[in-house]
């Protein structure tokens, strides 16, 4: 496609050279950003849910607020609570699968409802509630701060931390739909570490969408097939790379059947990448590839006790030529 031409036309590079730049410009509060979203949301996958769509939201919003963003972290912190709370009202409140072991890197350290509540904390509150609590207990902003992001008053956060901390229940399951078979997991492990790309193409399925957090989506087994495509990349690495030695591995994480991804390097194999799918009709028709979310792969593998090596958007990232 065309980058644009004098009659209005908008190409795809007209857009990702400005996305690429935004990235660049966030990654530095990403972290800060991801241990709110993980305060927030049910599990770890739903909090790089939350990431993305406050990155995207933060990026369209730009053009459109009348005022040059003086700080980031709390610019995004607050379009993550603003997406949160949005999407809690229309929907039942969901459960929490677990809290990180730690506060985030320079916050505020856990109250002692954060760190002993757990898994019971939030599950019963209101979404202004839920917000109120983790943006002044885990966040450590003011209660200043806090009404500004959820443009309120001081004295409705009060009320609203007030309802919070007397509010704990215990939370509900939720069964997760399309989770892949044991089975499926162990063809598509087998055939990617015997470089078998025919049986790879093989397991998805013709309508499959692979989705590369932050970085890009494709749709269509024939589409991923190709050169720089998702399942091409992800065995031959990207044109122009050197040959990546890496290997797959069936893991189960949170009783769900995943995909990491080691590669050996001077200081020994680490977990660089980590893949999720849903199935449909036997095949694989969705791919969430979590290797430009650095958080995600170090929680995961944390807590299953694997060394993780991770990476910032730049090496992900094709960079714009001007």
């Amino acid at each position: 496609m065309p980058d644009g031409n004098d009659d209005g036309e908008i190409g795809r590079m007209d857009v990702r050279k400005p996305w690429i730049r935004y990235l660049a410009a966030i990654e530095p509060h990403r972290t800060a950003l991801f241990h709110h979203c993980r305060y927030l949301a049910r599990n770890v996958w739903d909090a790089e849910d939350l990431v993305q769509e406050a990155m995207l939201r933060g990026f369209a919003n730009i053009a459109l607020e009348d005022y040059d963003v003086s700080n980031w972290r709390a610019y995004l912190i607050r379009t993550a609570t603003n997406l949160w709370i949005d999407r809690t009202r229309k929907a039942r409140p969901l459960p929490l699968d677990g809290l990180p072991e730690a506060a985030a890197p320079g916050t505020a350290e856990m109250s002692v409802e954060l760190r002993d509540g757990g898994k019971t904390l939030f599950s019963r509150l209101a979404p202004q509630e839920r917000a109120a609590l983790v943006l002044k207990e885990a966040g450590g902003f003011t209660l200043e701060e806090i009404a500004a992001m959820l443009e309120t008053t001081t004295g409705a956060v009060k009320s609203a931390l007030h309802r919070a901390r007397t509010k704990l229940g215990e939370p509900e399951n939720e069964t997760p739909q399309n989770r892949p078979t044991e089975e499926l997991i162990d063809k598509f492990v087998e055939a990617f570490n015997a470089g078998d790309f025919a049986r790879l193409a093989a397991l998805l399925l013709e309508t499959v969408t692979a989705e590369v957090f932050a970085l890009g989506t494709g749709r269509g087994r024939e589409e991923l097939q190709k050169p720089d495509r998702w399942l091409h990349a992800c065995l031959y690495g990207h044109p122009g790379d050197e040959m990546p030695t890496r290997r797959a591995e069936k893991r189960i994480y949170l009783d769900e059947p995943i995909v990491v991804v080691w590669n050996e390097a001077e200081d020994g194999e680490k977990i660089e990448e980590i893949w999720r799918f849903s199935e449909t009709e036997g095949a694989i028709s969705y791919v969430r590839d979590y290797c430009a979310c650095p958080e995600v792969i170090e929680e995961v593998a944390r807590s299953m006790n694997l060394p993780s090596r991770v990476t910032s958007y730049r090496v992900h990232l094709r960079p714009p030529q001007d």
